[in-house]
């Protein structure tokens, strides 16, 4: 389902089609990587590390039940077949796959210099993957417009972690559109249990039941990337703007009360619709704007996960 409309500056940029300057790539990801501060991600891994999905466990073997068994892993049809109790044993998973499908569709270049959407989307990424391989968990990256622009596999060490930087500031976007529901699909398929984690603006809404499937095998969690501009339009006159995804342009009338009136009920509507969203869709969800350090956020949104599904 497509959001109404929403209208951007027109000075927000295309996708990026020029050389890439490897001293610029690698500028991008020190910064980054600077922003990744080790406080943070001490406090990020703790709360990370207590919301892993499910029991991590692998079928093993299936024995006789002797005194002391975990009776909840009594295999009932075989007991019942044979007379006689039997379980079934595990083998713990110590690690865990975390995803990070992070939205670079045109939509997120969109606020301040500096902390666009985009910008706190990877921020957002960094800390989430510094936390995670600290914990010793392998992590995989998914850069998506309405298409896979970008993926990097699953995996661990601090070699890794630069890797998934120079990835998040280097990957030119060839599209401007938005269909996160792309990735969502391409990890859902994969069979080992972990954690999906996507950064997003969520304008455009995948249907419901392409996440729920997802959660079948996976715990999954949406980060929405906003801007205050989008919820209050200032009042400074005529303004020219342009669709960042469609190319459409219109002059807005930003003193007109109406107009401003009508902006901020389609915010509002939009908030409602991603409210209604995440609870048919089963999906945690957390804010981040862009005037704000996304670690709180992320924090709240680990910390909060017995809250009810669509708070933010």
């Amino acid at each position: 389902m497509r959001i109404p409309w929403f209208w951007k500056r027109q000075d927000v940029p295309g996708p990026a089609r020029e050389p890439i300057d490897p001293a610029a790539v690698a500028r991008g990801a020190r910064r980054l990587r600077y922003q990744i501060r080790p406080q943070a991600v001490v406090a990020l891994s703790g709360a990370y590390l207590g919301a892993r999905p499910g029991t991590g466990l692998t079928f093993a073997e299936l024995r006789a039940y002797e005194p002391g068994d975990d009776v909840r892993h009594l295999d009932w049809n075989v007991t019942a077949r044979l007379s006689r109790p039997f379980v079934r044993r595990y083998i713990e998973e110590r690690s865990l796959n975390l995803w990070i499908i992070v939205d670079v569709s045109a939509s997120l270049r969109f606020g301040p210099d500096g902390r666009q959407k985009a910008d706190r989307a990877a921020q957002a990424a960094a800390l989430l993957a510094a936390s995670a391989i600290q914990n010793g968990d392998l992590v995989g990256l998914i850069l998506v417009s309405d298409r896979i622009e970008a993926e990097l596999p699953p995996g661990g060490g601090t070699r890794h972690l630069a890797r998934l930087l120079r990835m998040l500031v280097a990957t030119p976007a060839s599209s401007r559109k938005t269909d996160v529901g792309v990735a969502l699909a391409r990890v859902g398929r994969i069979k080992r249990r972990g954690l999906i984690v996507v950064l997003s603006d969520f304008l455009t809404l995948a249907p419901p039941a392409l996440w729920r499937k997802a959660r079948r095998h996976h715990d999954v969690l949406a980060v929405r990337l906003t801007d205050p501009r989008e919820e209050i339009l200032p009042d400074v006159g005529l303004l020219r703007l342009e669709d960042a995804e469609s190319g459409g342009r219109r002059v807005v009338n930003t003193h007109s009360r109406r107009v401003r009136a009508l902006y901020r009920r389609e915010a509002e509507q939009r908030q409602r619709a991603f409210t209604a969203w995440t609870r048919e869709a089963g999906v945690s969800s957390v804010a981040v704007s862009t005037d704000e350090d996304p670690i709180q956020p992320l924090l709240r949104l680990f910390h909060g996960r017995g809250r009810p599904r669509g708070a933010v």
